[in-house]
């Protein structure tokens, strides 16, 4: 009877069209992250056959002849999947397709021509301001990369134009969907969401007390401490320093814990002296007992992750202006109804406007505003608690599922 069972549902999913994700997968990365995320609901619909093929992202942005051949073995196979599916969804961030400009668009062509339906799920998008070329390693990177940018979407939006009954755009925020529309998008093909992580029936499941209690007791920290968090990579623009010189104007009582590791494309071969790890400990040099109230936690699984996160106060997320579109960190936050305290950049400013009082601002790199505002458990206000709520109404991982599915059943009917 079992066999049988194994039989029909395999039947049935031959029988269903094809849903085919193209993303980096199971590898320690945000997108990779958000669709491992995402999957658990989409399998729980009966309308796709889901399917996720992994890019083999190390070996394409390898410039190694070796890792060249490999590359374009593994990457054959996926066109083949792409050939067999109904609609593909790109998770579209231009690394993860190669190394140049000129090998990312000739990856992602390929995968768009061997396509009958699209939906690029967009992790990056277009700058409508021009570069600025300044003197430093830092400038010339970013330079570089808004360039490699540029050239990807000056012929990925060509394409679309060319084609516009072929694709469905999904965006962070409701001024990356105006701006696609000013490109020449078509305003029906672009939804626009902010990110979820936290499935209904997790969430319901989820306990910060307990959490709480679990992590204090790991951490050898006090049961009346208060835990802020920062999460995400370790990088120059997460502006962690600024949270350490605000937990110094702190009481004692409260602890930092910084979890995630350095991106693995920031590790320099043969060095042990990560920069900006090197100038976070300098920091907590320069104030007398910070080093036992600053606990670095590295990277963790979804799990773990999680686990922490819910067991914080308070989320804090002191960035830079970098032009970024969206935060799984941010978005975490919220699944978890957890107070969230953002620095103002347009990123965090375009998370809000989806639910107006759910986030606390402090300026970018004012610590001082920051620990005041944590002082006053400015995200416990009734009204940050009840913003926080509203926007789990309307926003969820279920919610972006929903919107996949409705994008490629519209895909299919206009065929």
């Amino acid at each position: 009877m079992e066999h049988l069972n194994i039989k029909s549902q395999t039947d049935q999913a031959q029988k269903l069209p094809k849903l085919l994700i193209i993303s980096s997968y199971h590898r320690a990365c945000g997108i990779a992250q958000y669709v491992e995320f995402l999957e658990l609901p989409l399998r729980q619909q009966n309308d796709f056959d889901i399917e996720i093929a992994s890019l083999p992202v190390d070996l394409l942005r390898s410039q190694s002849p070796y890792a060249k051949r490999a590359a374009r073995a593994e990457f054959n196979v996926l066109l083949q999947k792409v050939e067999r599916a109904e609609v593909i969804n790109i998770q579209f961030e231009p690394g993860l397709l190669g190394f140049s400009p000129t090998q990312i668009w000739r990856n992602l062509n390929a995968i768009i021509s061997k396509s009958k339906k699209v939906i690029i799920t967009y992790h990056t998008v277009p700058p409508l301001d021009s570069p600025k070329l300044h003197f430093s390693r830092r400038g010339v990177i970013d330079y570089l990369r808004t360039w490699r940018g540029n050239y990807v979407f000056d012929r990925l939006f060509a394409k679309v134009r060319k084609s516009p009954e072929k694709f469905h755009h999904i965006v962070q925020t409701a001024r990356e969907a105006k701006n696609f529309a000013l490109l020449g998008v078509r305003k029906d093909s672009i939804t626009h969401q902010p990110l979820a992580f936290i499935s209904k029936d997790v969430r319901e499941h989820m306990d910060h007390d307990d959490a709480k209690s679990v992590i204090l007791a790991q951490m050898n920290i006090s049961s009346s401490a208060t835990l802020v968090g920062c999460f995400g990579f370790l990088s120059p623009y997460k502006g962690i320093e600024i949270a350490i010189r605000a937990l110094s104007a702190l009481s004692d009582d409260h602890h930092l814990l910084v979890v995630g590791g350095l991106h693995p494309e920031g590790i320099d071969k043969g060095s042990v002296e990560a920069p900006y790890i090197q100038k976070l400990l300098k920091v907590i040099r320069k104030h007398p007992g910070l080093s036992k109230r600053v606990h670095f936690c590295g990277a963790l699984d979804n799990e773990e992750f999680n686990q922490v996160m819910l067991a914080c106060d308070a989320v804090v997320l002191p960035y830079a202006e970098v032009g970024q579109t969206s935060s799984g960190p941010a978005a975490l936050a919220l699944d978890m109804g957890r107070p969230l305290y953002c620095s103002h950049t347009k990123c965090f400013g375009e998370l809000n406007r989806y639910q107006p009082g759910a986030v606390s601002f402090f300026e970018i790199g004012n610590h001082m505003e920051l620990a005041e505002k944590l002082l006053l458990a400015d995200g416990d206000s009734p009204s940050r608690i009840n913003a926080r709520k509203s926007y789990l109404e309307k926003f969820s991982v279920e919610h972006r599922s929903a919107s996949y599915l409705a994008a490629a059943k519209q895909l299919i009917m206009e065929n």
